[in-house]
């Protein structure tokens, strides 16, 4: 589901100031209102509960909805997922059985619902990863191969990543015949609460694997060669499919964005495709003209500077800048001439300046 512009607060019909109460109140109240189940001639219901559910999903995260309240919708990155590591039993209540919906809308988060009750839970899909990787300047615009480490829930080596102990098959759990939650009358409303025997796993106690404790996945890591394309931009997001955290045994892993952060470098600066760097020049180079050597990210170019350069004055190096790829041409180089002074002039040296102004101003 591509993700609605639309300002949360307004979704919900809450202030910016609601308490986590108001939000949930007003949750309940609009998915109620716009469930399918109860708006079946009404084609435009389950997207107006989509919305509900995902504006619900980061107001009720006291950290997505500081990101959110201090930036927005441009707060969250790229694939971003409102649900990831959400309490998925808040999303289920009163009698509206809301699990399988969010399930065909999030790719498996709910998971449960009805068929929790029949016993055929369906396993959750692993976390989506977010992380930040540092990039040298002259690597990001000619573009690399890099290796980093990803912290991650990896598949357990034990079990295979079935969750299972030795001595075959898991066994159900009795009380909740697999599923791994339980229905509890509270207040009138029924709701689904994680199984207090097995603790969600679903499994009869003493089934699961001792090393991951039925999870399926422990934590670990992986060390992954990334391809940085040329003239990535700082802030930069690269998707790697499946390398996120595994998904619980049966199902998907997530996948892993990684922000690349561009290192400053000390001669040169970036806008956009082009490449941009200060030449210091001597005062009689800047009146007299003359060759001048300029750096390059692939050595040193030399251009005819004319006499009477003034300070400021821009040279291009026409494809010297960020490699094209594609149909992308490649950008250019500009050299700012920047005029430096003598600090320190010796007898003659002054004679012969004071000479030149008393000439030519």
């Amino acid at each position: 589901m591509s993700r609605s512009k639309k300002d949360y607060y307004e979704i919900l019909g809450v202030a910016r100031t609601a308490t986590a109460k108001e939000i949930k109140a007003a949750y309940r109240r609009l998915a109620r209102k716009f469930h399918p189940d109860v708006n079946k001639d009404d084609k435009s219901a389950e997207e107006r509960f989509k919305r509900v559910a995902e504006a619900f999903a980061v107001l009720s995260d006291k950290e997505k909805r500081n990101r959110y309240d201090h930036g927005g919708h441009e707060a969250f990155g790229q694939g971003f997922n409102p649900f990831a590591g959400a309490d998925r039993s808040q999303f289920d209540f009163g009698g509206a059985d809301l699990s399988d919906l969010l399930n065909s809308m999030f790719g498996g988060f709910a998971g449960g619902g009805a068929r929790a009750r029949r016993g055929t839970r369906r396993a959750r899909r692993g976390d989506d990863l977010r992380l930040e990787v540092k990039v040298p300047f002259e690597e990001a615009v000619k573009g690399t191969t890099a290796e980093f480490v990803i912290p991650r829930l990896v598949s357990c080596g034990e079990c295979s990543g079935s969750g299972t102990g030795a001595g075959g098959a898991a066994k159900a759990c009795p009380d909740c015949g697999g599923a791994g939650r339980v229905e509890q009358n509270r207040g009138g409303m029924r709701m689904l609460m994680p199984c207090a025997r097995c603790g969600g796993s679903g499994r009869a106690p003493g089934s699961a694997c001792k090393r991951c404790g039925g999870a399926g996945r422990v934590r670990g890591q992986d060390r992954i060669k990334v391809r940085i394309p040329a003239g990535i931009d700082d802030g930069g997001v690269l998707r790697l499919a499946g390398k996120g955290d595994a998904g619980e045994p049966g199902a998907p892993a997530g996948d892993a964005y990684l922000s690349v952060q561009v290192e400053a470098h000390p001669v040169f600066r970036r806008e956009g495709r082009n490449l941009i760097c200060d030449v210091e020049i001597g005062l009689a180079m800047a009146a007299l003209g003359g060759k001048l050597t300029v750096p390059t990210l692939d050595g040193e170019s030399a251009i005819n500077l004319p006499a009477g350069t003034p300070s400021g004055q821009k040279f291009r190096l026409k494809g010297k800048g960020v490699p094209g790829s594609g149909k992308t041409s490649a950008g250019d180089l500009f050299a700012v001439i920047q005029i430096r002074p003598p600090k320190k002039l010796d007898k003659r040296s002054r004679e012969l300046l004071q000479e030149f102004r008393e000439r030519n101003e």
